[in-house]
């Protein structure tokens, strides 16, 4: 036994001795310093090309003494194929990577030049029998890399990181993974020049670093792109070696990261500059490219943020409040012989966006001017109301049925008996004499223990000036009519106004009102207060819900208007904030809708709306400046221009139809047009055109302070009536098309 071991231990250090003579040999001969001076005169050849390739041209000098070629057939402006850079095959284990024409003298011809077959001793290597071909790696199939993407996420891992992970343990991608590129930007550019190339650059900026050999080289290709000194910067090209007619020898980590990668948004070249062929010139000065280069592309934060609670709003308001009648027109409900009436008709205006009525999104927040404002034509209502109900009286009935508050007029005499001071017997006095005012069903300041009637705090004799009567006098009889008899009817607000009647219960709740169960007069309760709902109001007199103004932009009249603000949000609004940034889109966004809202509240005031159509309006005007700054560097600025100008005008005739607020959508792209000059980002053409479009910052600026101050003076200070302004809303083109609805009830 001891002879085949001491055989096989001798062969396996005569094997050890050739690969160290092999190793010792090779080395000499890699670093040129071998005693062959073929491979070291070979060695500094390819040393003096590689440095003509990186750094320029030689000197004549060590051209003729090295016999080298001419420059012409070395330079990088002619058309042959300049030598490939040397590349590292991980795979090949030290050994290096060949071009089929750098086979030395020294190699059979049955010497493989597949990477990881030919060694630095190649002789050596194909006596030692290593000149086989290895077996080339096949291609995953689809079964096996769902197998594997199935086993990433069962052990909690995701399908990049898998991936990612993989992509290092392995050296070379499948031939034609990438396609060849230039790493040189041309004169031409098209939209690809802000996404590919970008990332081309930096993947083959990793590239260099991490395949070729030389230490150097990788160092000066990034200190060049830092902008540091370096060595010139030459145009790299990426060389493929082509085995046979296959490509093989490209890098797989650089395409996964690009894989993964977010393109960055083109600038002003999204939806809508596709929409209205929107193209950029062939040629751009590279100011204008770095400017483009260094514009951030943002996430929409914003505009998700706006729609889900869009969505979330419409859902819980129409859950809540039900959905009104579907239309166009006015919606009647008659009740008939129910009290002491005999035939009541409710109007309610039909909602065609299927969601609630108008009462109800008036109490949800919608922009209405009675309850922003002390409305002056309510005012004068709510004034007229008490001056009726100054001068009415108890209507008590003969048969004991009940009595209720009303005018003289509407009291029969020959079936009830009207009591009214001081003609009637039970006429109180107030300072010695009898009292001018009254009576009062169910209330009066001689049985009223809170707040009671006594000196120096007595009750007015005005009634319209009572307060509401919390507790009273326990007795069952007080020998009074209007005390004793059982009360009919209190007050109960009734539609948009703050109308207030004297009725039942029954009546009120048909009428949508609001029931007051423990007032007794219409003069004792704030209608309006209950009307707008939302916070009540400081002074019940003064309405002072001027936050409507932007609550209401967070409101949709129902289920198809929210689908067309998501439709919008998620299309234009969204492209602009990739470009702008959530804050400069949010200002331009609500800034816009709160102008639109609150022009809106000076010519329609009696109109409830909702929704962000001021908003969109300004963000369509943000299209149209951003369309301006980048006019120099279009092909075709007029025709996207001509494509934008007829959307917007064809949206502002839809604006005409009588359901639809134009004035909000005027106002708000007029606010929106001066707001994106001041907050869009914009690329400037030359120092003179940056100081010029700073200017326009500040002067589109004030006209925007000044145009929002002299709506406030208007709606505030010194509101106004215009007549006509109403045919920019809504054009007459029959006699009921533009019929103003009124939501308070009518009795017939």
């Amino acid at each position: 036994m001891p002879g085949p071991l001491l055989q096989r231990q001798a062969h396996t250090c005569a094997r050890i001795a050739a690969v160290s003579v092999c190793g010792v040999r090779g080395t000499a001969d890699w670093f040129g310093v071998s005693k062959d001076g073929d491979a070291t005169q070979k060695w500094q050849r390819k040393s003096l090309r590689h440095c003509s390739l990186r750094y320029g041209k030689l000197k004549p000098q060590v051209i003729r003494e090295m016999d080298l070629p001419s420059q012409d057939n070395i330079s990088l402006t002619s058309t042959e194929t300049p030598p490939p850079l040397y590349i590292v095959d991980p795979l090949a284990r030290g050994r290096a990577f060949r071009m089929p024409e750098e086979v030395d003298g020294y190699s059979v011809p049955q010497t493989p030049i597949t990477p990881g077959a030919a060694s630095l001793c190649s002789f050596t290597s194909s006596r030692s029998g290593l000149n086989r071909l290895p077996r080339r790696r096949k291609r995953e199939s689809v079964a096996k890399m769902s197998f594997r993407a199935a086993a990433a996420l069962v052990k909690g891992r995701s399908l990049k990181e898998s991936t990612l992970r993989r992509a290092q343990r392995r050296s070379f991608t499948p031939a034609s993974f990438m396609e060849e590129d230039v790493v040189d930007f041309a004169d031409e550019l098209d939209t690809s020049f802000f996404g590919r190339d970008i990332l081309m650059q930096e993947e083959l900026s990793t590239y260099a670093d991490e395949v070729f050999e030389s230490p150097s080289e990788a160092r000066g290709w990034r200190k060049a792109k830092e902008g540091t000194p370096g060595p010139p910067k030459v145009p790299l090209r990426q060389e493929v070696v082509s085995i046979n007619g296959q490509r093989r020898g490209q890098r797989i980590v650089v395409p996964v990261k690009k894989l993964f990668a977010r393109e960055k948004r083109p600038y002003g070249l999204g939806m809508v500059g596709k929409l209205t062929n929107r193209t950029y010139r062939k040629r751009i000065d590279s100011y204008i490219k770095r400017q483009i280069e260094d514009m951030d592309d943002h996430r929409p934060f914003f505009t998700y943020w706006i729609t889900f609670v869009h969505l979330l709003i419409t859902i819980l308001a129409v859950c809540i409040y039900g959905i009104a009648p579907v239309g166009f027109s006015q919606h009647e409900t008659v009740l008939r012989n129910k009290g002491v009436y005999e035939n009541v008709k409710f109007v309610q205006q039909e909602n065609f966006w299927i969601g609630p009525s108008s009462e109800s999104l008036i109490h949800l927040g919608a922009k209405y001017s009675p309850c922003m404002r002390q409305d002056k034509q309510v005012h004068e209502l709510i004034k007229a109301k008490r001056a009726v109900e100054r001068n009415s009286a108890c209507c008590v009935r003969n048969d004991r049925s009940g009595c209720v508050q009303t005018s003289e007029e509407e009291c029969s005499s020959t079936l009830a008996v009207w009591v009214k001071w001081p003609k009637h017997s039970s006429t109180p006095q107030l300072n010695g004499k009898d009292r001018e005012y009254g009576s009062v069903c169910h209330q009066d300041p001689r049985i009223c223990l809170e707040p009671a009637s006594v000196s120096p705090h007595e009750w007015p004799d005005d009634i319209s000036k009572w307060p509401i009567c919390t507790r009273y006098n326990t007795g069952n009889h007080t020998n009074l009519p209007h005390i004793d008899c059982t009360i009919t009817g209190r007050p109960c607000c009734i539609g948009t106004k703050g109308r207030c009647e004297i009725t039942s219960r029954e009546y009120c709740d048909f009428m949508k009102g609001y029931f007051h169960e423990e007032a007794t007069l219409c003069s004792q309760v704030h209608c309006m207060d209950d009307v707008c709902g939302l916070l009540p109001f400081l002074n019940p007199e003064i309405p002072d819900q001027f936050y409507r103004l932007w609550l209401s932009l967070f409101l949709h009249a129902g289920i198809l208007h929210c689908l067309v603000s998501v439709a919008f949000q998620m299309t234009i609004l969204r492209d602009l904030e990739k470009l702008a940034g959530w804050l400069r889109i949010s200002i331009i966004y609500i800034i816009s809708g709160i102008t639109g809202n609150l022009a809106s509240a000076i010519f329609l005031p009696y109109r409830a709306e909702v929704g962000p159509a001021g908003s969109q309006f300004g963000i369509l005007a943000c299209l149209f400046v951003e369309l301006f700054q980048s006019w120099q560097i279009l092909a075709q600025p007029w025709r996207a221009f001509t494509k934008l100008l007829c959307v917007v005008l064809f949206l502002f005739a839809f604006g005409l139809l009588p359901w639809i607020d134009n004035f909000a959508h005027i106002c708000g792209f007029i606010s929106g047009f001066f707001l994106s000059f001041a907050f869009l980002p914009y690329i400037s053409f030359g120092r003179m055109d940056l100081y010029r479009k700073r200017c326009q910052i500040i002067v589109f600026l004030l006209v925007f302070v000044g145009l929002f101050s002299g709506l406030v003076v208007l709606f505030y200070v010194y509101p106004i009536k215009c007549e006509w302004c109403e045919l920019l809303t809504c054009i007459p083109f029959t006699d009921k098309f533009c019929e103003k609805y009124d939501l308070n009830a009518h009795l017939h």
